[in-house]
């Protein structure tokens, strides 16, 4: 029987202390909860769930549970799980965590290499790291569906070619998702995440966004309202047309990065920082990544290149390259999420109640086609109708 893996298990009462804020402000899961006390919509379902492990996500699991589900694996996303999470979530009956705080790449496959031993019904993926498993495996099982949360995760699913045999619903496709959690609450809680980690001053600095869709235009505009100088770049032109008239100063790469004193990567795509983009960095620029994987920033590179490294303080490494110091944080993982706490509650209970939606909707949809697949427009109605009536 698969195990909990985690970092400290006495930790679960500090992770169970910190839920009943949670639980409280969390309006829109308050209302799933009660409605699947009496639906049980999850009866029997076991899932597999790779996500971020973190106390928000800890009270949409509570849901799941209350909707009927008979078992969740939950296996945590890189560089975001908060250890006294994953410790209380272990204590619930039918939930296993896979999930320890510096998890690397070759733990969370290892992670659903195990999982994926046993078949589920129901897979909630972040990253496509479980799809990913499930097609090269070629599973003997079959789940009723999935859904794919991240921008990365269906670049991904593009990029590899893969076509389920079962529904697929993309959570980013959906424009409740890219207007309130993508451009609102990434950018805020990026700059939660750089202030947390820093305790810099935002104002005066010249502040790199590499990738201008919904989440890098939202952090370009919150580091903006605090006073910095923001610089854009997008391999699209209509992209950069936006930024430029929306105030940020715009050009090609090469040119912005020896400008740049904080640079921030939100693209969805790998080695978007290499050897090249390092060379062109000023001393003393710091490095940040919001986007989902830390790959865009390409850490093992920055260190060969290094001299030396050092920590100066937790979630704070200093790298000499020549005569001059590049600083990076958290590792190039999620910043929102390493050094801070994530998206407000308010904007990931809407984001919660899209997946959930999703998920009922392919257990109770036989019109639902196979395949990749953006969600039904019933799905982001009720998503709006819910959060409205809870504001």
């Amino acid at each position: 029987m698969l195990k909990s893996i985690i970092d400290d298990p006495a930790l679960a009462a500090a992770g169970a202390a910190q839920m009943k804020w949670y639980r409280e402000k969390m309006k829109v899961l308050s209302c799933f909860r009660a409605r699947y006390e009496r639906e049980r919509p999850f009866a029997g379902k076991r899932l597999l769930v790779c996500m971020h492990c973190e106390p928000k996500a800890a009270v949409r699991t509570e849901v799941l549970l209350a909707g009927g589900a008979k078992q969740i694996v939950f296996l945590g996303n890189l560089g975001s799980t908060k250890p006294e999470t994953a410790a209380y979530l272990s204590t619930l009956p039918g939930v296993t965590v896979l999930a320890k705080r510096g998890d690397c790449l070759e733990d969370l496959n290892c992670y659903i290499a195990q999982a994926m031993r046993e078949p589920f019904d129901l897979f909630m993926d972040n990253g496509a790291g479980l799809m990913q498993h499930y097609v090269r495996k070629k599973s003997r099982w079959r789940p009723e569906g999935a859904i794919e949360e991240t921008r990365s995760g269906k670049l991904i699913l593009e990029r590899e070619h893969i076509a389920p045999d079962f529904p697929l619903l993309v959570i980013d496709d959906s424009p409740v998702k890219r207007l309130v959690e993508n451009e609102v609450g990434v950018g805020q809680s990026v700059v939660d995440g750089f202030l947390r980690a820093t305790s810099m001053l935002v104002g005066g600095k010249r502040i790199l966004i590499i990738g201008y869709g919904w989440c890098g235009s939202g952090i370009a505009q919150r580091f903006r309202a605090l006073g910095a100088a923001t610089l854009v770049y997008d391999i699209d032109p209509l992209r950069l047309l936006k930024a430029k008239i929306e105030g940020h100063m715009v050009g090609e790469l090469e040119a912005l990065l020896p400008q740049a004193d904080v640079v921030v990567t939100v693209t969805g795509r790998f080695d978007i920082i290499d050897t090249p983009q390092l060379r062109l960095l000023k001393d003393g620029a710091i490095l940040c990544n919001a986007g989902h994987y830390n790959m865009e920033i390409n850490v093992p590179h920055l260190e060969a290149l290094a001299s030396s490294k050092e920590t100066l303080k937790e979630g704070i490494e200093g790298y000499t390259i020549g005569k001059k110091r590049l600083y990076l944080l958290q590792r190039a993982n999620p910043l929102n999420l390493s050094s801070g706490a994530g998206n407000p509650i308010e904007i990931m209970e809407l984001g919660y109640a899209l997946q959930l939606l999703s998920l009922e909707a392919i257990l109770k949809d036989p019109a639902l086609p196979d395949g990749i697949q953006a969600l039904p427009e019933a799905v982001n109605r009720e998503a709006c109708r819910l959060a409205l009536e809870a504001t």
